[in-house]
């Protein structure tokens, strides 16, 4: 190596030391006000005489802020399933939309993954999560039977198209499922 490049790399070297201990000082700058904010904040608290009448307002107000959350999740799900059936029904109509056996797969999975949640997992989050993954698992069973079908070795396109409309419902139910379960999280 050249001189030149050994002293713009011991430069480079000082620089890069320098930002560090900077970083370093900056971070325990951060840290102490923080022990200092906190420090006055639970000085204040202590400080304060405790008002049992203001506590059971900030309980009622709480109380009707809760209600109302459960109210607008509750009308959520309304709101969902109205403009699903609704798309649906614009669409075509709901019997081209319904396959029982799809319907019948796709929870069954759900089922079973939501039985498998582990202890302090939420189980309607594990449904939803098995519906989507059963979706998905139905639409690749409906494409590797469409694929080995006699009408797919002859290329017989009106009878494939039926069958992928069938396969294409399954991620369909999976994500509307999911979807309802997020929203009852």
């Amino acid at each position: 190596m050249t001189e030149a490049l050994k002293d713009k790399l011991i430069d480079l070297r000082d620089r890069v030391d320098l930002l560090l201990i900077k970083q370093k000082n900056r971070r325990k700058h951060i840290k102490a006000k923080q022990v200092r904010q906190q420090s006055k904040t639970k000085k204040l608290q202590c400080a304060e005489p405790l008002d049992l009448q203001q506590n059971q307002s900030k309980d009622r107000e709480q109380n009707l802020t809760k209600q109302r959350r459960i109210g607008m999740k509750y009308l959520g799900v309304v709101v969902i399933i109205g403009i699903f059936f609704g798309a649906l029904e614009m669409g075509g109509g709901l019997v081209k939309a319904m396959d029982l056996m799809s319907l019948i797969f796709v929870l069954g999975i759900a089922i079973g993954h939501a039985l498998g949640a582990n202890p302090g997992e939420n189980v309607i989050t594990r449904f939803g999560d098995g519906c989507v993954r059963g979706g998905w698992l139905g639409f690749l069973i409906g494409i590797a039977l469409i694929a080995g079908s006699e009408q797919a070795a002859v290329m017989n396109v009106s009878h494939l198209m039926a069958a992928l409309a069938v396969a294409l419902l399954t991620p369909l139910y999976g994500y509307f499922f999911k979807i309802i379960t997020m929203q009852l999280d």
